[in-house]
């Protein structure tokens, strides 16, 4: 019954490569489960949260002592949102490094657009508990956003009056709930569309389709099945923290952005203008489709040579975001001074 309903979101005939896994690392189809068990969480969560400052916390709270299941499904939810994140980023680099970008340019813009509004999604929904940690790392995000050219109108939009503030978490709440997954929903369909109108993949070593559907919607459903006991068994491990709650008067030191958005804090301590830098960079990335039209393949190939300066490109830029997570995750202390390590 559940394959028969979502058969008509897949092709009938698909590229073989489409269910191999070194070609592919399945990260479509592991985003695509993680999208809707994050918004099957939230809306289990949505029963028992208050979008109110006063007693957003105390709702956090009782969710978790009170509710059976309570601190299970918020860890989950939050589980879901890392684990997309990591692995949409994943699949815009698998685009890169094996040159479909350039073949699928719509694509990849559509693609890199859902990415910008997943790691918006996250930051808005990292407000919700109004504990000192959501508190804090939300306030030095909006901070972070201050300084990019147009970033003041920006935290005007998103915070009416304050972090915390009744009309910031109210707006933070709708963002969250319904205007960003929504759009999202859209994009993500016009994605699929894309995916169904080719045939699947760009073929990596054969050209040949298979006409098989219902094989294609089983594997789906298992991949998906798999990631789903990933998320649960990972959110039993790391459950999700809760603070004491937030105090505008006792900031912690140093007060960390969301992890996402780290590497940014990292950048802004050397120069805030390196900010726009970064901002630059991440608009320029939107459109590497047309840089590598002359790149286009007829079959995808990993770290093909004729584009060496594009995945080269990607590949400094994502190691150099890794090592200022990392850095500002780890090894600053008070006062954001480098220390040997900090956990």
């Amino acid at each position: 019954m559940i394959s028969r309903f979502f058969t008509h979101l897949f092709p009938v005939t698909f590229n073989r490569d489409t269910l191999s896994f070194r070609k592919t690392g399945y990260l479509g189809i592991i985003s695509a489960a993680l999208f809707i068990l994050l918004m099957l969480t939230g809306v289990l969560l949505m029963f028992y949260y208050s979008p109110e400052a006063s007693a957003a916390y105390g709702s956090v709270l009782f969710l978790e002592e009170k509710i059976s299941g309570g601190e299970f499904i918020r860890s989950l939810h939050r589980m879901c949102s890392h684990m997309l994140l990591v692995v949409m980023a994943l699949h815009l680099l698998r685009t890169v490094f094996c040159g479909v970008y350039a073949a699928r340019a719509s694509n990849w813009k559509l693609g890199y657009i859902l990415f910008g509004l997943i790691v918006f999604e996250a930051y808005t929904g990292y407000l919700m508990p109004m504990d000192q940690l959501s508190f804090w790392a939300t306030r030095t995000g909006m901070e972070l956003m201050n300084t990019l050219p147009g970033g003041a109108l920006l935290k005007t939009l998103l915070m009416p009056d304050d972090v915390g503030g009744r009309l910031t978490l109210l707006r933070f709440y709708a963002l969250h709930i319904v205007f960003i997954p929504v759009l999202t929903l859209i994009l993500l369909s016009a994605h699929l569309y894309n995916i169904r109108r080719d045939g699947g993949l760009l073929p990596m070593a054969e050209p040949e389709k298979v006409k098989d559907r219902d094989r294609l919607v089983r594997f789906s459903l298992l991949i998906s099945a798999v990631t789903v006991a990933a998320a649960v068994v990972l959110s039993l491990i790391f459950k999700s923290p809760l603070e004491l709650p937030a105090d505008p008067a006792s900031p912690p030191n140093p007060a960390k952005s969301a992890w996402f958005l780290l590497w940014i804090q990292e950048v802004v301590s050397w120069r805030a203008s390196l900010f726009n830098a970064a901002a630059v960079l991440f608009v320029l990335c939107y459109f590497l489709p047309d840089y590598g039209r002359r790149f286009v393949y007829e079959r995808a190939v990993w770290f093909p040579h004729e584009g060496r300066r594009v995945w080269i490109f990607m590949l400094a830029l994502t190691v150099l975001i890794v090592v200022l997570t990392v850095i500002a995750m780890f090894f600053r202390g008070a006062n954001w001074e480098l220390v040997p390590f900090c956990f």
